[in-house]
């Protein structure tokens, strides 16, 4: 592996493990190193996002998908960082991005749930995470906890679907 590299594994562990002042760091070395690398930016959109600038987050993403229009993986993180925006038409057109390069991508269609949730379209948001169980059962677990479907706690589809 070239040094480069080493920042960029690095900085997706951090991103992983939710250090995201150490992915930001690691993702920067990396820019630092190659300029042009889309991965690295971002992951360091999507870090700083979570870090809480989601006006950067949203740059180094948008720098991401003009270096590299094809990383789907971006296409998530802009998603992603445009959700914690509160642009959730946005984010869910980018969910949609993923979708049509990796239709049983379960976070994005889970994604799409939580924005319609969110936007309180129960019947979409259902429907979504019907679709979402139905390729990850893992996601049952996740809905049950989350705030976005918490006022659906009462509601006999919700309650079928994730098993409360």
């Amino acid at each position: 592996m070239t040094y480069q590299d080493n920042h960029l594994v690095a900085a997706k562990q951090a991103l992983s493990s939710g250090d995201y002042a150490k992915a930001i760091e690691e993702a920067t070395a990396s820019i630092k190193d190659n300029p042009n690398s889309s991965e690295a930016y971002s992951v360091r959109g999507f870090a700083m996002a979570l870090h809480g600038d989601t006006a950067k987050g949203l740059a180094d993403t948008k720098k991401a998908y003009d270096l590299d229009p094809n990383n789907v993986a971006n296409y998530y993180n802009m998603a992603m960082v445009y959700k914690l925006q509160g642009q959730l038409n946005d984010s869910k057109q980018w969910f949609e991005k993923v979708l049509e390069k990796d239709p049983s991508n379960t976070w994005s269609v889970y994604g799409i749930a939580t924005i319609y949730a969110d936007q309180g379209d129960d019947t979409k948001a259902l429907d979504w995470l019907e679709k979402a169980i139905n390729i990850n059962p893992s996601v049952k677990a996740v809905a049950a906890e989350q705030d976005h479907f918490e006022r659906f706690h009462n509601n006999a589809r919700f309650k079928t679907l994730v098993g409360l």
